[in-house]
């Protein structure tokens, strides 16, 4: 098959979707990770880099807020409705929302170039005047990405509703391309300017490479409405998730104005760990969280309760099965991680165990954050979509509260900043206040877990427990016993491998690991784990199952954040 013919492929295969999807996920993770890599050795935790990432927070939350034109998810089901009904109002559809968008996104952005000295004072209110106005003159730039990824998420609205997955799994490839190219060709010739050139760039790809097939389809947008009930509905649907996105990007923007008063480097340090923690919350929460939604949706529509119940406890389940061994391998192996993927040119020593810490606090959450996008999902299923957005502005008050009082006492209370900096081991560094931004998240994500999970004995009248805490401790004690084994490991491949180079580093970390996570899969078959050999039965399908309706497929996400 050319690869023209695979590029513009009708994937109605559930399977061969997955595939594509799957291997390309991994595709941009990969390229992600070496982005971040050539970031660490070329500018290390410095303030140059707490720029670059501190840029993002004006252009992110633009983007966060025009998912109220171009959310594939709401977009999806009335474009298709309407491709059932006529093409031509699909296409009326298709132009109005682009149209729309693009005048409400310039708007916004022109008021944010010429606003953007004010904000990025109020912001980062630690950084100074030359710090400001580098931040400043990145983030008018970086305004084109937002711009970009709005039109491509309306663009791929149309193409995952003719199964193009093929393309739409290329687009996050082509942005960190963009960006990689930004790092190690234009910052050359361009300065710290060439960064954000790249960062615009990789979003022009990330729209156009979507291009060829939308003309392919022969689906051409018409651009006589403005405004119509129908994009009235796609924003209708839209609403509540972007809001609860917009508060996670503002509590984000808090957490980075309270960093720029803590030493150089540290906005860089959180935005790096961050970015790891992040991986397998994507990875595990939301996959599961997207693929059980349709199915939790069909089942509310029916009132079928045990039904309902049923999917939601086996995605729940499935969560916890996964994010717990994650959570304490990631934990175990953190300092190898950090310095095999971050480890490089000026990412100094003391970066390295400075990200190393606050990654072990956010492994913590990934459970919870993991869970919350589960709840979220379900609630909006069952037509409660406002309860979660008021817990998750509750949470973000919680976790900006508790960033701000662990700063402050970390600042003065020698005790406190003393037992943690041992924990972490970190005690000899001058300033470990960084670490009070992930401790904010995690206080943050336990509590929204905690009142999402009572709320859901108010919404549905039983508790989301069924065979969740056999689950819970099948898991924690494989995962216990599996770090355990991760952690001698280490000690013994120290001994082995020259831990001053990068594959020392490497194999010590990957041969631990492995033995980790051998003792866990083998705790678990003697446990006769429920989700061990549903996992294994799943598996197995995946390569012998040959076609799924097409009705199983289930449409992708976009981009919750620029990347």
């Amino acid at each position: 098959m050319r690869f023209s013919k695979i590029f513009h492929a009708d994937l109605d295969n559930l399977h061969h979707a997955a595939f594509w999807l799957g291997f390309f996920g991994i595709a941009a993770d990969v390229l992600g990770l070496f982005r971040d890599r050539l970031l660490a050795g070329t500018f290390g935790a410095s303030r140059t880099l707490d720029i670059y990432f501190a840029a993002f927070r004006v252009p992110d939350f633009i983007y966060t807020f025009m998912l109220l034109f171009t959310a594939s998810t709401a977009i999806i089901p009335i474009f298709l409705k309407k491709y059932g009904e006529k093409k031509g109002a699909a296409e009326e559809l298709f132009g109005s929302a682009i149209l729309l968008f693009s005048c409400a996104v310039l708007i916004l952005s022109a008021l944010a170039f010429f606003l953007m000295p004010y904000a990025a004072d109020i912001f980062l209110p630690g950084f100074a005047e030359d710090d400001v106005a580098s931040t400043v003159f990145l983030s008018r730039i970086l305004l084109l990405s937002p711009i970009f990824l709005g039109l491509s998420n309306i663009l791929s609205g149309v193409t995952q509703s003719f199964r193009r997955f093929f393309v739409y799994g290329l687009a996050p490839i082509f942005y960190n391309v963009g960006v990689i190219l930004g790092i190690g060709v234009f910052y050359k010739f361009l300065g710290l300017a060439g960064l954000a050139w790249g960062v615009a760039l990789g979003a022009f790809l990330h729209m156009a490479i979507q291009i060829p097939s939308i003309r392919n389809l022969r689906i051409f947008p018409t651009f006589g409405n403005f405004w119509s009930e129908d994009l009235k509905r796609v924003m209708a649907l839209s609403l509540p998730r972007t809001l609860g996105l917009s508060i996670t990007q503002i509590t984000t923007l808090v957490l980075t104005g309270i960093a720029s008063f803590f030493s150089q480097g540290s906005i860089a340090v959180f935005n790096l760990a961050l970015n790891l923690e992040y991986i397998p919350v994507t990875v595990i929460g939301l996959s599961y969280s997207v693929a059980a939604f349709p199915n939790l949706v069909a089942f509310s529509i029916k009132k079928a309760s045990d039904e309902f119940a049923e999917h939601f406890s086996a995605a729940f389940r499935h969560i916890i099965f996964w994010t717990v061994p994650a959570a304490v391998l990631i934990l175990v192996l953190r300092a190898q991680i950090v310095r095999v993927i971050l480890g490089a040119g000026a990412f100094s020593w003391q970066d390295t165990r400075l990200t190393a810490a606050a990654l072990f606090i956010l492994s913590l959450a990934i459970i919870f954050q993991s869970l919350f996008m589960l709840f979220v999902r379900t609630f909006y299923a069952w037509g409660e979509s406002w309860r979660p957005l008021i817990i998750n502005i509750a949470a973000s008050f919680l976790t900006i509260g508790a960033a701000f009082w662990f700063s402050s006492a970390l600042a003065e209370n020698k005790d406190l900043s003393g037992f943690l900096g041992r924990i972490l081991r970190i005690e000899d560094l001058p300033d470990i206040r960084i670490v009070s931004l992930p401790l904010g998240i995690l206080t943050g994500s336990v509590f929204n877990f905690i009142l999402l999970f009572f709320s859901f004995r108010i919404i549905f009248g039983w508790l989301p427990m069924r065979g969740v805490l056999r689950a819970f401790l099948e898991s924690f004690s494989a995962s216990a016993v599996g770090g355990l084994a991760a952690y001698f490991a280490l000690n013994l491949f120290s001994r082995i491998f020259d831990l001053h180079t990068f594959f020392g580093i490497f194999f010590q970390g990957f041969f631990a690991g492995a033995l980790g996570i051998f003792f866990i899969a083998a705790i678990l078959w003697v446990f006769g784990s429920r989700e061990f050999f549903e996992t294994y039965e799943s598996v197995k399908c995946l390569f012998l199952e040959k076609e799924k309706s097409r009705e199983d497929m289930v449409p992708a996400p976009e981009p919750e954040k620029l990347p």
